[in-house]
């Protein structure tokens, strides 16, 4: 028998690429195929495929990145950020210049407010020397480089902080290089090939009956049967798939480079880490006593969904259209693609409702109208987006368009938190030639000349040239806001007004900022004194900051 139309590993991954359909959307056509007449699912395919091709970011890992592109963005700032600030806002405007050559990237960037020069950015990865190399021309003549090694050693500060990161400890960006050649297909096949292994050792079914219903607009008509499981049954199974996995080089593959670090798999313990998964879950089971059910959902002889308890995944493959749709247990996942000609509709959905009252309900849609690959060459495409976000009362809402035209793309975005504006931007995009990349010359300290790199930097100057471009207004008004966030965090304002004048001799904060709106933290200092003033400053814990939409820090 053979298993097809089943979704696979792959399309939870290809989810956030189609729902990540920014400046560069990459979405590539097979060569020997024309576009109308792939189906709805093997466009998507494509854009999971091509979002991991040799021709982008990862392809420096591999030596092999071709890419560049100019792109400048423009940001006008709403009604939201103005309100917050209490002032009005002009456009802020960033331009990259980006090139990704062989085994290096390189990147110009620079931000400018109201037409003036804020600050810019030169930035070149060397992956032959592992090395990061960053010039901020504004701050320092000099650039800064970040080897390995050091990034070794920062991982080990992380680490023995006790700070929770999983993993971080093994972790290596370049491993994913080993994974750039698997297709969206080859997930497919890797799933369908377990799934037809479990099949095969599951015992007569119990029973069989229709399965009928749709995914949005796209309609099934399917068999469900229905198995019941035996403590033995699942013994059998859980051994079967596990020798199996144990003796698959491409799952292993796979899990050493994308789980790896998180749960420690390397080539030398994987066979190992098997070994014990499979010992637990057939510990697991023999303390299990009656039996469990499990439905297999069928198209003929095809099996394109589970359903198990009140969980249920199910997924349609049609020519002119693909649905995919999970729920339970509080999770809902749906996606549909629906093919028109050459043009793609998507219409995405997650929700997850708790009943615990501490928990916020969370959902997330995503509407994508005219997708349609204008320039196949570069990837480049056509289409509206509409993203809605919504956690608890809080309701974000992202509105974007593409227009390309050969090697060109213009992007426009709208953002608004419950319903305010909060901001406009525009984006024009070109495709350039990658040329080769240098690594800088001059003078480059390393991280353990940090001192030198600090003597050289010209931070008074930076800082006197936001304020000049800024204004006035807009720097008190910056200054006000963080003020506003960083006592709402340490109790609230009022709380902290309230002490300061109830209690005698109290330090009132207010008297310690700057005509520029800034704060003088050395005064306080020397007023409290270095005791008095490091107890104060140790109630200011970053890790317990909590950002909130309504928040605005530029």
């Amino acid at each position: 028998m053979r298993i097809k139309k089943i979704i696979t590993r792959a399309f939870s991954v290809l989810l956030a690429g189609v729902m990540s359909m920014a400046v560069f959307t990459a979405c590539g056509e097979n060569d020997d195929k024309k576009s109308d007449s792939l189906s709805a699912k093997e466009m998507l395919m494509n854009v999971f495929d091509k979002s991991f091709d040799t021709n982008s970011l990862l392809g420096i890992f591999a030596g092999k990145a071709d890419a560049a592109s100019k792109s400048k963005a423009v940001i006008e700032l709403k009604k939201g950020v103005t309100d917050a600030l209490g002032t009005e806002v002009k456009p802020l405007s960033m331009t990259f210049d980006t090139k990704l050559k062989g085994n290096k990237a390189g990147t110009d960037i620079a931000v400018s407010y109201d037409g003036k020069n804020l600050v810019s950015l030169n930035g070149v990865y060397d992956n032959e020397a592992k090395t990061v190399y960053i010039k901020v021309p504004e701050l320092s003549d000099a650039y800064l480089s970040v080897s390995s090694k050091d990034l070794d050693v920062l991982k080990e500060s992380i680490v023995s902080s006790g700070t929770a990161v999983s993993g971080i400890e093994n972790f290596k960006i370049s491993d994913l290089k080993k994974l750039t050649e698997l297709k969206a297909v080859d997930y497919e096949d890797i799933l369908n090939d377990y799934i037809k292994a479990a099949a095969d050792k599951l015992p007569k079914a119990s029973k069989e009956e229709k399965f009928e219903g749709a995914i949005e607009s796209v309609e099934y008509k399917y068999n469900i049967k229905t198995y019941t499981l035996t403590a033995d049954n699942g013994k059998k199974l859980v051994e079967n798939l596990f020798d199996k996995l144990k003796n698959d080089d491409k799952i292993k593959e796979i899990a050493v480079n994308v789980l790896g670090s998180a749960f420690e798999i390397n080539e030398e313990n994987y066979t190992s880490k098997i070994d014990d998964a499979k010992d637990s879950l057939l510990k697991e089971l023999d303390s299990k006593t009656g039996n469990a059910e499990i439905g297999l959902i069928y198209d003929g002889d095809d099996i394109v969904g589970i359903k198990y308890e009140d969980i249920v995944l199910i997924s349609v493959d049609k020519n002119d259209a693909y649905a995919l749709d999970i729920e339970g247990k509080g999770i809902k996942y749906s996606l549909t693609a629906v093919k028109d000609g050459k043009k793609l509709d998507i219409d995405c959905e997650v929700t997850f409702s708790s009943s615990d009252e501490k928990v916020k309900d969370f959902s997330l849609t995503e509407k994508i109208n005219d997708y349609e690959v204008i320039d196949k060459e570069n990837g480049l495409s056509n289409g509206s987006t509409e993203v809605e976000a919504v956690f608890g009362d809080k309701k974000i809402k992202i509105v974007g368009t593409d227009k390309a035209e050969k090697s060109k793309l213009n992007t426009e975005i709208d953002v608004s938190v419950n319903d305010v504006e909060y901001a406009a931007i525009a984006v024009t995009s070109e495709i350039t030639n990658a040329s080769d990349i240098t690594i800088p010359k001059g003078t480059v300290y390393t991280l353990d000349q940090i001192e030198k790199y600090q003597s050289s930097m010209k931070l008074d100057n930076l800082i006197s040239n936001f304020k000049t471009v800024l204004g006035k207004d807009l720097t008190a008004a910056i200054s006000k806001l963080s003020e506003s966030f960083l006592a709402s965090k340490m109790g609230g304002a009022d709380d902290i007004e309230a002490s300061e004048v109830d209690e005698e001799g109290a330090i009132m904060l207010e008297d310690y900022y700057n005509d520029d709106g800034t704060f003088n933290y050395d005064k306080l200092k020397e007023d409290l004194g270095e005791e008095e003033y490091e107890a104060f400053m140790s109630q200011i814990n970053i890790e317990d900051l909590e950002i909130d939409a309504d928040d605005i820090e530029l």
